[in-house]
């Protein structure tokens, strides 16, 4: 059985693929993923099914449009082939080689899978536009975010696979989630400017052009450089102070709720009682959506963090706004520890490349959604194996404290 559904979901892997290469095309170009269908991007023919099957048809036109024989970029078959690895390599990882505690049967546990193959297909295609475009697809995250929670109320995994946190602290996520839906209401009818509006659209410091294979839109520019910085019109220091007007009321709401679940005690009872086994089959699902919850907000509070301090430090813009919702993603799916993980393993994968890159091209900045998902990957497959390291770390560390104390 096991071999059956990893040929099943290789080949529905590749499927998956080749719909990200549409989305990898048309998301930043501004075009519609549904409408029109496939078609070839040179000559503008639709391509008919049997042109359209994921790793068989690029093989079988020889890599041309059958119309106008216009060069098929390599990419497509190259999305659709690690797809494929990546949902199948996952049902192996999770199922046959049993890489994370918890983790029961296929049958049982499928939601769970799903949220994560769902992840890290949303973060193969994140990627892939980041590096290409310098932007994050910001819908992709939205929708990876979205099924992860979704999928942890409806099934909620094991507390290995998904860390579960306290009545208080699930009611204090649950505030600031709101308080951000209010904050985007408010910048929606223009009671919060957004951050770094008014910087001059190009940033400074764009290579020359390089072919992406895509046909008509056969260049984009290359940029050497995408951090806003005074040059570009505003003050980053002000600028970002924005940002922190946007948490604000999340900020304020959740303060609010742990001060009143903690000094009420009616309050916290009441909402102990809903939220944990006492509330029963409500109380458990509920628990779960405020893990998850609790896991988007942490992993996107990572890199906002860096990014206004770092703003605020160097008056430049330090990271981006979509590696938050990247990192928010991961959270969501996986809950607070993943992407704690993530933030810190990413740093390290990245740290060989940027040097590279510097030495080659004075490039000082580089797409960080890459090393996100790759730092995520890492941590999703040997999550149990790193913190039965870093807990053993912790532990001697403790250990020698307590002894530096008695010897005093």
């Amino acid at each position: 059985m096991d071999v059956i559904w990893a040929i099943f979901l290789f080949a529905l892997g590749a499927c998956v693929g080749s719909f990200l290469n549409v989305v990898i095309y048309r998301l930043p170009r501004g075009e519609s993923i549904v409408f029109p269908g496939s078609h070839c991007p040179a000559c503008g023919r639709s391509i008919r099914w049997y042109d359209n099957i994921p790793l068989v048809s690029w093989l079988l036109l020889g890599a041309r449009c059958r119309f106008c024989k216009a060069p098929i970029s390599p990419r497509y078959i190259v999305v659709e082939t690690i797809t494929a690895i990546l949902v199948c390599g996952l049902y192996v990882g999770f199922f046959f080689l049993r890489m994370r505690r918890g983790m029961g049967e296929f049958l049982d546990d499928w939601p769970t899978y799903a949220a994560h193959a769902c992840l890290f297909c949303g973060l193969l295609a994140s990627s892939l536009v980041d590096i290409q475009h310098w932007i994050i697809p910001l819908e992709v995250c939205w929708f990876a975010s979205a099924v992860g929670l979704v999928c942890a109320t409806a099934s909620p995994p094991s507390v290995n696979l998904l860390p579960r946190v306290s009545a208080t602290t699930g009611a204090m996520s649950l505030a600031a989630a709101f308080g951000l839906l209010v904050a985007a209401v408010l910048v929606h009818y223009g009671f919060i400017q957004r951050s770094f509006l008014d910087a001059d659209d190009r940033p400074l410091g764009e290579g020359p052009d390089e072919p992406t294979g895509d046909g008509k839109d056969a260049h984009v520019k290359k940029p050497t450089g995408v951090a806003i910085t005074k040059a570009h019109g505003v003050d980053p220091r002000k600028e970002i102070l924005r940002e922190v007007i946007f948490l604000a009321p999340a900020i304020v709401l959740a303060i609010g709720v742990g001060l009143l679940l903690t000094n009420v005690p009616a309050a916290g009872q009441a909402w102990r009682r809903l939220s944990g086994p006492g509330g029963g089959r409500l109380g458990v699902h509920l628990n779960a959506l405020l893990a998850a919850l609790f896991g988007y907000l942490v992993g996107g509070l990572w890199i906002w963090g860096f990014r206004i301090g770092g703003t605020l430090a160097f008056g430049r813009e330090a990271m981006g706004l979509g590696d938050v919702h990247i990192l928010a993603a991961i959270g969501a799916v996986c809950g607070w520890i993943v992407p704690s993980l993530a933030f810190f393993l990413a740093a390290f994968l990245a740290l060989a490349w940027a040097l590279t890159v510097f030495a080659l091209r004075r490039q000082r900045e580089l797409p960080y959604g890459p090393w996100l998902a790759a730092g995520a990957l890492v941590a999703v497959l040997f999550h149990d194996r790193l913190l039965d390291l870093l807990g053993g770390y912790l532990a001697l560390f403790a250990s020698g404290g307590r002894t530096a104390t008695g010897g005093l």
